[in-house]
């Protein structure tokens, strides 16, 4: 309720922002120094049988390096985030790399609006800011198209948990184990995967290898033949 209240009130189509214009900005060149995991590319590549043609959603696409990466591989990439300084910023990188990359604007949840359905949907680093793990899922789900990808690499609520303030403690356990989401806590430990599995799935790949992070791959059921 608190969550879907602020979503209400805070609309990045009036001119909102969430993300202060110099820390997006340090953020977006720290995040483009670091560059993209070629082991992450390859993954993908692999399960999508290449990039060129596949339409692709960089879901929480912040900076867009991962989206310009998708684009320079030929695939046609769409940016969804919340952010107009992460926009403006992915927009000129994509330029500056000779590539286009089309821009969708909107909270995580509001992708479900989107007039498509696409071979990779890919969500990197920012599930928390979902109103809600359960009907994240759902909506990331759907936008995986039939014998599509879906992907995700999160941090858990075990991650840097003893760093967090008393309030931000008290959220992450309420999310923990109830499931109601108070502001961005990080899911806990397999949260992710089990939620996809009662969820229509052919293949799922989990990397549990990482002590502070999640990373899932899935594959929805290709449609019936005609």
């Amino acid at each position: 309720m608190i969550n879907r209240l602020h979503y209400l009130l805070h609309r990045p189509g009036r001119g909102w922002d969430p993300v202060p214009k110099a820390h997006a900005l340090d953020y977006a060149e720290g995040e483009w120094h670091k560059g993209t995991d070629a082991r992450t590319l390859d993954l993908l590549e692999e399960w999508l049988g290449g990039f060129a043609g596949k339409r692709v959603l960089d879901l929480g696409g912040g900076p867009g390096q991962w989206s310009v990466a998708f684009a320079r591989k030929g695939a046609d990439v769409t940016w969804h985030d919340i952010s107009p300084t992460y926009r403006e910023f992915a927009q000129q990188k994509a330029a500056e790399h000779g590539v286009r990359i089309n821009c969708s604007m909107g909270y995580l949840d509001d992708a479900h609006t989107l007039a498509s359905q696409f071979d990779l949907v890919f969500n990197r680093i920012c599930w928390n800011y979902a109103l809600s793990d359960r009907s994240f899922a759902r909506v990331l789900h759907a936008l995986v198209a039939a014998g599509g990808v879906g992907y995700v690499d999160t941090n858990i609520s075990s991650w840097r948990r003893e760093t967090l303030p008393g309030s931000a403690r008290a959220r992450t356990w309420i999310n923990d184990h109830v499931g109601y989401k108070i502001g961005h806590p990080f899911p806990p430990r397999g949260r992710v995967a089990r939620l996809f599995l009662g969820l229509p799935i052919e293949r799922m790949l989990v990397d549990y290898s990482s002590a502070g992070n999640d990373r899932v791959i899935f594959r929805r059921p290709a449609a019936p033949a005609s």
